[in-house]
């Protein structure tokens, strides 16, 4: 029931976007849009991002994805292990997670590092992350983000290291 009374909504509603596909028939007096749901997609399906993304999960079932996981523990764990020894460091969620590292580092604005790291090359995200009650718990403006991945290498991290300490000394 639920089902049908909102079939009869969408079906009232106009496309909110034009392109392919989505077409029924078209003349000068007039254009038919094509059934649900069918008028409200617009456009040639991404059929490459579809190619490429079974290309991917192929190279990643080639390599396993117990072993990328292993392997991104392990950045993870050097990568932590080298931003608290830089010192004034707050790493934020240490629990079992992603190789993903959250930090601050005393007295210094999270935007303020992630600047001068992206200046040196180094990709970061700073912010709130889409997560500012959390930012608001621990009464701070946001944090600076790493992610590490299996393409990632430990001679990249310490290039990472490198960035932050710099930022460190040219903020401190």
């Amino acid at each position: 029931m639920d089902y049908v009374w909102k079939e009869n909504w969408l079906n009232k509603l106009p496309p909110y976007k034009g392109g392919g596909e989505m077409i029924d028939q078209v003349t000068f007096e007039k254009t038919t849009y094509a059934g649900l749901p069918h008028k409200f997609e617009a456009g040639t399906p991404n059929i490459c991002g579809v190619i490429a993304f079974g290309a991917a999960l192929d190279y990643m079932n080639a390599i396993g994805f117990e072993a990328i996981a292993t392997y991104e523990n392990e950045l993870l764990e050097y990568a932590t292990e080298k931003l608290l020894a830089i010192g004034d460091v707050t790493i934020y969620g240490t629990g079992d997670k992603t190789a993903v590292i959250s930090f601050n580092i005393e007295n210094i604005h999270p935007y303020d590092i992630g600047t001068i790291v992206d200046k040196l090359g180094i990709a970061v995200r700073t912010g709130h992350h889409c997560a500012q009650p959390i930012m608001d718990f621990y009464k701070i403006p946001g944090t600076v983000r790493a992610s590490f991945s299996f393409y990632n290498t430990k001679e990249e991290i310490d290039v990472f290291i490198e960035a932050i300490k710099k930022a460190k000394m040219m903020l401190s």
